[in-house]
């Protein structure tokens, strides 16, 4: 079965094809991938993340095979990039959306989770760390605060609160690593989980403090965004010191 990215990018039996200007079919390879997925969004990782997870790597190829999606600026990029990778888990048999993962969020929240949440955020408010529309003194009850997560949109970025809560109901590991085009400074963010091998992973590039792009590795046939333990990329693995 066959799943179209685009009219012309698309999957079929774990390996990506495109269509060129002829209606020939071709396998995206490793020289093109940058080229040919471009199409769909993807790109390549910042150079200087580029040449610190080169001096991790085995092989020689010039061409990086690690790729960024850039998932809209609409407030939602966190949840983007949870749901697209969780899309690829599912081969595209089920289809989530950033709506969707709000939801899941929002549906999970115990009573001292909420309570939690609510001090955590009025204390950054008074603190003026609080940078979101709602306003956590005007919440009341838990059915108020899941109205607010679930509203898409600027009125409630994904943050490390939130962060927390997804890692343990989607039992995955999430890596982040940093860029900011300011400073110049290229980084591990640090979630303060220990990596747990039984879990899947998921990769995302946090960019100047205030957006997140998904991080995918093409391997031959196809870019992953979705990492088990096997297909996670070596580069990665020590650069987080994960290797056994």
């Amino acid at each position: 079965m066959s799943y179209y990215l685009t009219d012309k990018i698309y999957i079929n039996d774990s390996k990506m094809y495109y269509e060129d200007g002829d209606q020939n079919q071709k396998e995206v390879k490793k020289y093109n991938w940058h080229r040919i997925l471009n199409e769909y969004g993807w790109e390549k990782l910042p150079k200087k993340w580029i040449s610190k997870l080169n001096k991790y790597s085995e092989t020689s190829g010039k061409n990086s095979q690690y790729g960024l999606l850039d998932c809209e600026h609409d407030g939602d990029c966190f949840f983007h990039c949870i749901s697209s990778s969780l899309n690829e888990k599912y081969n595209y048999t089920t289809i989530y959306d950033s709506n969707d993962i709000r939801e899941l969020i929002s549906d999970s929240i115990t009573d001292d989770q909420f309570e939690t949440l609510l001090t955590t955020y009025r204390i950054m408010k008074d603190a003026n760390d609080f940078d979101e529309c709602w306003d956590p003194y005007k919440i009341e009850t838990k059915e108020d605060f899941q109205r607010e997560l679930v509203e898409s949109g600027h009125n409630y970025w994904g943050d490390y609160l939130l962060l927390q809560i997804l890692i343990s109901l989607l039992e995955v590991n999430i890596f982040i690593l940093t860029s900011n085009s300011e400073s110049n400074e290229y980084s591990i963010y640090n979630t303060l989980n220990e990596y747990n091998y039984d879990y899947d992973t998921i990769c995302l590039l946090y960019e100047d403090e205030c957006h997140f792009k998904l991080i995918g590795y093409f391997d031959g046939d196809r870019m992953i965004s979705y990492f088990t333990n096997k297909t996670l990329p070596i580069e990665i693995k020590k650069l987080y010191n994960i290797l056994r």
